[in-house]
């Protein structure tokens, strides 16, 4: 049958306010929509609508130049994730078809000395950079990146009191994280396109948590399980389409979803998006909250690495292509 679910829309100004009781107001909201959705969307935060205008605009210039010079910034050339990921460069749904867009990375710009970069830790290093587009794209995507790490971790302390704990509860876990966001561009998808080919295929984000950054062209579908259907996340101005990853609902024993999704552009125009993963602390143990569980035995999972983890996924989806070796992805934790 099909499903007339949406993505709730929570006003995040609640929280940022500091008062103790929209804070839990706020936090219950998360609560719900986590148990049950795994997905929804923030409004009222505090990055302007003007930054997030200003990104698309960059975008559209990264991805209108010519193939050659995107080609320099090829992430094959580097290991630190960072750079231009060619189109159907990833096949994220497993049999089906190389996903239907093109990409560009950006994290925390490490020097080659910082302590992480030095331990070889996955995806920590330099940013590299389109030269013909010069210095006002490299500030505007490091000004997005700074407030979108912030805003994220503001969204964690949420997650935190959604849980039944402090607002400062995922602290350690936020220090010096593995994050990134990646500048997306989807292709209208051909109406003869091969029944298997989708924009990016069905999956379940495997990291942490996701804070999805929308432009105004639909394509989104998050899975209802209960309807057996997909049902559209539209686009919202302003808005972050937030959903948990796989590790996440590992973290909580399951009772966090993290919901599978997918996009189709069948716009007919060129679709853009910005979604930011944040994984926090490379070293980081995820070991079941306590609050998820009543005693150890009901632990599912055993404790695990944030980086032990993520290096497994990212070589599981990317030699499904083969473009990019496994061994880029090479350095896991001792």
């Amino acid at each position: 049958m099909p499903s007339n679910k949406l993505p709730p829309v929570i006003d995040f100004s609640d929280f940022l306010s500091g008062d103790e009781k929209r804070m839990k107001h706020c936090a219950a909201q998360v609560r719900e929509a986590c148990l049950t959705q795994g997905f929804f969307q923030i409004v009222n935060h505090d990055i302007p609508l003007s930054l997030q205008k200003e990104m698309f605009k960059v975008a559209k210039e990264f991805f209108a130049l010519p193939l050659e010079e995107k080609m320099k910034l090829d992430k094959s050339k580097n290991k630190y994730n960072r750079g231009y990921e060619i189109m159907g460069g990833q096949m994220i749904e497993a049999n089906t078809r190389p996903d239907l867009k093109e990409g560009y990375y950006v994290s925390r710009d490490l020097p080659m000395d910082h302590p992480q970069v030095k331990a070889e830790k996955f995806a920590h290093g330099p940013n590299v950079w389109p030269e013909s587009l010069g210095e006002p794209f490299r500030e505007t995507c490091m000004d997005y990146l700074n407030r979108i790490v912030k805003l994220t971790e503001q969204v964690m302390r949420a997650m935190a009191m959604s849980l039944g704990y402090d607002a400062d509860y995922f602290d350690e876990f936020c220090t010096d994280p593995m994050c990134f966001y990646k500048m997306l561009h989807y292709p209208p998808q051909p109406t003869s396109a091969h029944a298997l080919q989708r924009g990016i295929g069905a999956h379940r984000d495997f990291g942490v948590i996701t804070l999805l950054l929308q432009g105004d062209v639909p394509g989104l579908e998050v899975w209802d399980d209960e309807a057996k259907d997909w049902y559209p996340a539209p686009p919202v101005e302003g808005a972050y389409v937030v959903n948990m990853g796989n590790l996440f609902e590992q973290w909580t024993n399951d009772k966090y979803i993290s919901n599978v999704h997918r996009v189709i552009n069948r716009s007919g125009e060129e679709r853009f998006s910005i979604p930011f993963n944040y994984n926090g602390n490379p070293d980081f143990i995820i070991k079941c909250i306590e609050k998820c569980r009543a005693t150890p035995e009901e632990e599912k999972y055993a404790p695990v690495s944030v980086e032990d983890y993520v290096v497994q996924k990212y070589k599981d989806v990317y030699s499904r292509v083969g473009h990019y070796k496994p061994e880029t992805y090479s350095r896991v934790a001792a």
